[in-house]
């Protein structure tokens, strides 16, 4: 038994010092195709807690050619509002800060483009960069974002805002709303952040993210009847439920499944191929109907996804992230309800722990013991796991496990039994 034992340690030491550093390393491959599988399979049967997202992006991305000239004008971005207009979208979050290039006849401000696209639209939340740091230099600096009124608790370590350092087009003022869709901190972008601001202190004032406000458009509730519980949550109607801690953040759980196709994407290039009557062009959005399908029902955001502005880094992904994808992505856990993460380290060891513990029981007998408790352990384990899932919602990765139990089956199989086996 000792030796089966001893050889048991020293692999299983080996196996789960390589699991863990392949979590840290967040590398894709079997481990990371296996951990997808696993989670999945416990979301299924958590339905009760975890439901599908009801967003869509729409991207200007690399695709997307201007019209005129070599930059997107304003005639390109109020192409894009008519293409989603057609399908008559619930809401619509503009996300970009577009620069224009006002020396083009076409961007000159008399021709007011955005704005006569914009107002067939639903009342739009328009994104804005703030900054925590100096004091408006100008009267457009002057942030200009609707308050909350609901709060509870202590709102003096909620980030504040001094000034807006990129603001929404004047034109679509007249159908949209400000919100900020992130916080520079005296000028520093602060990328790769594992948090996300969804309200901020704007004097004596607290006012709603970018992603706070899409969703109570989308649900159809005003933010006065929004309300802010701090450390807590956030509650928007009885729709969503957000927890946030003491300073108005919420995590982004990047362990929460949430990958490329989890939601709709459709490229504006793509919409501006709608209606064309080439045969060929019609067969390669069959595959989108889908797709086209969601801006009816879905939460609409158009985002900026061009080369230039894939910069943000998260753990879990080989490939940086624009900020629209950021925010979508944030939108999306919150209205799934995938506020998922991994067990902690400590109790991932703990569970590791207990197989060893097991492991020293089995070698105690012979190979019947060996393949009856290893196939009932592993049943075991990963059952006590799901009814911790459905509890918690917080998921172990199950390559160590899985290949601890393994090790079990063979050397209780292939070694020699114990002379005092039973």
């Amino acid at each position: 038994m000792r030796h089966r034992f001893s050889l048991f340690l020293v692999f299983g030491v080996v196996i789960t010092g390589l699991a863990e550093w392949n979590l840290s390393r967040g590398r894709d491959g079997f481990a990371a195709g296996l951990d997808r599988s696993w989670l999945e399979f416990c979301v299924a049967n958590a339905r009760d807690k975890i439901s599908d997202p009801q967003v869509t992006l729409v991207t200007v991305d690399d695709d997307y050619k201007p019209a005129i000239g070599e930059t997107l004008s304003q005639a390109d971005y109020a192409a894009v509002f008519g293409f989603v207009g057609k399908f008559q979208p619930k809401a619509v979050a503009f996300e970009p800060n577009p620069v224009f290039d006002e020396s083009q006849p076409i961007n000159q401000t008399t021709l007011e483009l955005l704005k006569e696209a914009s107002l067939p639209l639903p009342r739009l939340t328009l994104g804005a960069v703030a900054e925590n740091g100096q004091s408006p230099q100008n009267p457009a600096e002057e942030p200009k974002f609707p308050a909350l009124t609901k709060i509870e608790g202590d709102t003096s370590q909620v980030t504040p805002l001094t000034r807006v350092v990129a603001a929404p087009n004047p034109q679509l003022l007249a159908n949209g709303t400000p919100a900020f869709t992130g916080i520079e901190l005296g000028g520093d972008v602060g990328q790769g952040s594992r948090t996300l601001p969804l309200i901020a202190r704007q004097g004596d004032k607290v006012v709603a993210s970018f992603i706070v406000h899409a969703l109570a458009s989308y649900a159809g509730v005003p933010l006065d009847q929004v309300s802010v519980k701090l450390p807590g949550h956030i509650e928007i109607g009885e729709r969503y439920r957000i927890p946030i801690d003491s300073r108005g953040r919420m995590r982004y759980f990047e362990h929460a499944g949430i990958g490329g196709g989890f939601y709709p994407s459709i490229s504006a290039f793509q919409l501006a191929l709608t209606g064309d009557e080439d045969e060929t062009i019609k067969k390669l959005l069959v595959d989108l109907e889908d797709e086209f399908e969601s801006l009816k029902s879905n939460l609409v955001v158009i985002g900026r996804d061009r080369t230039e502005d894939r910069r943000e880094t998260l753990i879990g992904y080989d490939h940086p992230l624009s900020k629209a994808d950021v925010l979508t992505r944030a939108i999306a856990i919150i209205q799934s309800g995938r506020y998922i993460d991994w067990w902690p380290l400590w109790a991932r060891l703990l569970s590791i722990a207990i197989i060893a513990a097991l492991a020293a029981h089995i070698f105690r007998g012979g190979r019947g013991r060996a393949f009856g408790w290893g196939i009932l352990g592993a049943f075991l384990w990963f059952g006590i796991a799901m009814v911790a899932f459905k509890s918690t919602l917080a998921w172990a990765p199950p390559l160590a496990p899985l290949l601890l139990f393994a090790l079990i089956l063979i050397i209780g199989l292939v070694l020699p039994e114990p002379k005092n086996a039973t």
